[in-house]
């Protein structure tokens, strides 16, 4: 009779994982291009593309309940991100 509840449990066990696997794949892109920046720290594409993955990680770290607690150190570096930018120009 509730068999449908089983399914449903199953997809939301299945979307979670893929949700920390894209959270886990996001932050090491992110490690990534931080170490970059700081080999570089005028390199203005590598800035961007840490932009567009800080943005990208906002919106799987607020699903993930592995890696919620990242957001609001991530506000903080791209805070930090943005004033970089703005004093390189």
């Amino acid at each position: 009779m509730f068999g449908f509840l089983k399914k449903g449990s199953d997809n939301k066990s299945q979307d979670s994982q893929e949700i920390d696997l894209q959270a886990e794949t996001i932050s090491g892109k992110i490690s990534e291009l931080e170490n970059q920046l700081a080999n570089n720290p005028q390199a203005t594409d590598t800035q961007k593309q840490l932009m567009l993955e800080y943005n990208r990680a906002l919106n799987i770290f607020a699903k993930s309940r592995h890696y919620r607690q990242e957001i609001d150190p991530l506000f903080v570096k791209i805070d930090e991100l943005r004033n970089t930018i703005r004093k390189s120009f």
